[in-house]
């Protein structure tokens, strides 16, 4: 059964093993994503896929923002910020940067304590849908944020990042 990454790649007719090639994803671990659901991606596995197939289709990179939500489609959406609208541009700059733990993990369905367990041996990685609804809900472009945290995909040079 095909997960809804698997999916997304499949409608845009992309050859898996090629873009497990060009991000130095194992092949395997790209099936998984693509077939297995209970396979989640890292947010640079994500990045590095998704990212890929629009280059190599050569589609403006703004279908990144389709593939999430076709790719992410039940995700939570929310918006930290909503709350603070009302107030002046240095408060809610100040309000921004002091989200407590509790409340993005509760608002994005991020386990509790996750934040604190990430710098720990017991939690290894964020999943992509984790980061994205953590970027969304603070108002920033995802592509744009991926980009910033994990560099830009050059497929010229056959390698990923």
């Amino acid at each position: 059964m095909s997960t809804q990454l698997g999916e997304y790649l499949d409608k845009l007719n992309v050859n898996k093993t090629k873009i497990s090639d060009l991000t130095d994803l194992k092949r395997q671990r790209v099936s998984d994503l693509c077939n297995k659901i209970n396979a989640k991606p890292t947010p640079i596995e994500f990045y590095k896929i998704v990212l890929t197939a629009i280059l190599l289709k050569n589609l403006p990179e703004e279908e990144f923002n389709n593939a999430i939500n076709e790719v992410f489609s039940d995700r939570q959406r929310v918006d930290f910020l909503k709350e603070f609208d009302d107030l002046s541009p240095d408060v809610r700059f100040i309000q921004k940067h002091c989200l407590t733990q509790k409340k993005v993990e509760s608002e994005i369905a991020m386990s509790e304590g996750k934040i604190s367990r990430l710098g720990s041996k017991d939690v290894k990685e964020v999943l992509a849908i984790e980061l994205i609804c953590f970027i969304e809900g603070l108002r920033f472009d995802v592509l744009q944020t991926f980009k910033e945290i994990f560099g830009k995909i050059n497929l010229t040079k056959n390698t990923n990042i």
